[in-house]
């Protein structure tokens, strides 16, 4: 009866010994081998540096805008960036030159008047299979007018 009494108190003894978790971790992580922690470490790729540049940085520039009236809508153009010049050296809004080729045009509802670059608009159609395709192309404003409207945006920056 003392035997079996004996190895009782050794189980129970056994159990309030055994660490937490917690301290086994710990004790895990203090005998861990020092290696890689990281993928990049095994490939063998540096860290990444921040670099700093010694180079002054200009401070942006602001437009200031001129607010011309609209040729087509006589309401002021807030944005001269999203304006375009007609013939005369007016400028107008961006929709209202979308508006007035989809009326000159005499454009269905169903195709699209897109701007595709460099002063021209396009009618656009989309096909059965989702494919835009562009129907004709219309020119708007002149490549000199293009530059001189640029550079009439450059002027107006502060």
């Amino acid at each position: 009866m003392t035997a079996s009494f004996f190895c009782l108190n050794i189980h129970a003894m056994k159990k309030t010994q055994k660490p937490s978790r917690e301290a086994s971790r710990k004790k895990r992580k203090k005998e861990a081998i020092s290696g890689f922690s990281t993928l990049n470490q095994v490939a063998g790729v540096s860290k990444p540096r921040v670099h700093h540049s010694s180079l002054p940085v200009d401070e942006p520039k602001i437009i200031r805008e001129p607010l011309p009236q609209c040729a087509f809508c006589s309401a002021p153009i807030e944005s001269i960036a999203e304006s375009f010049m007609i013939d005369d050296g007016r400028y107008v809004h961006f929709d209202c030159a979308v508006k007035r080729i989809r009326e000159m045009e005499n454009i269905p509802d169903d195709k699209i008047v897109s701007y595709i670059g460099s002063g021209n608009f396009g009618i656009i159609e989309k096909g059965e299979d989702g494919k835009f395709t562009i129907i004709k192309t219309i020119p708007f404003e002149n490549s000199d007018r293009v530059k001189s409207m640029k550079a009439f945006v450059e002027e107006c920056k502060v």
